[in-house]
């Protein structure tokens, strides 16, 4: 088992009111307005996968695309859940592709994060001109999310579309609303705009100007405070 590069649930800072409306500005990115697609994207949640799998559903429900891809290896993380096999099998088994005939599923699994999503289901399918893509994340990881897919599809337009998941041991969704109302909220997303940093410094993102001015604002209030 090997360690992160940034732990999932680091030790925050003590977070002012500035810090806290920066922090969801960052890290929660609005939904978009859901339309028809070339691809539903599905980058892998271990975390309530029984959500991730019915909102996977809810949009082939409603016809939002034919072609479904499912990305998410087996984590292989010291702190990861232990899961029987690769997160991808189990969506696309909870989802069962037979009730489904005229969709087309993908699945790759290999990833063990983000950028691996990406860059391991382009071996599978090259959706790197389609047109339009709704992808489906966690609501407090969404702008790491969109922005690791502007890397690899710039021209391509993103349709965000979320899911808000109640981790183990905690007893309420990770919010907008709720996350700094809590240890475990404030640590996933201090991690959140730790990851933002060093992905996006590194070149693993897409790095806009707003993303860079609010990491850069974070970072001043957090220095202040201290």
């Amino acid at each position: 088992m090997q360690s992160r590069e940034i732990e999932r649930s680091p030790v925050p800072p003590e977070l002012n009111e500035e810090a806290i409306e920066l922090l969801t500005k960052l890290c929660f990115r609005p939904d978009d307005e859901l339309e028809k697609a070339d691809l539903i994207l599905a980058l892998s949640s271990a975390t309530e996968i029984e959500k991730f799998a019915k909102t996977i559903e809810n949009l082939i429900q409603k016809g939002i695309s034919d072609k479904v891809f499912i990305a998410g290896g087996a984590p292989r993380y010291s702190d990861s859940e232990d899961i029987p096999k690769a997160e991808s099998v189990i969506a696309l088994e909870l989802i069962n592709p037979e009730k489904y005939p005229d969709v087309n599923f993908f699945i790759e699994t290999k990833s063990t994060n983000t950028l691996e999503n990406v860059t391991e289901a382009l071996k599978v399918l090259d959706f790197r001109n389609f047109k339009k893509i709704v992808y489906i994340f966690k609501k407090h990881d969404s702008r790491r999310g969109y922005l690791t897919l502007k890397k690899f599809l710039p021209n391509t337009k993103l349709i965000q579309h979320t899911f808000e998941p109640i981790y183990p041991g905690t007893d309420r969704p990770l919010t907008k609303n709720t996350w700094f109302t809590y240890d475990f909220g404030k640590s996933r997303v201090w991690g959140e705009y730790l990851r933002i940093k060093l992905y996006g410094e590194r070149g693993d993102i897409a790095y806009d100007d707003e993303t860079k001015n609010l990491v850069g604002e974070i970072g001043r209030v957090i220095k202040n405070n201290q």
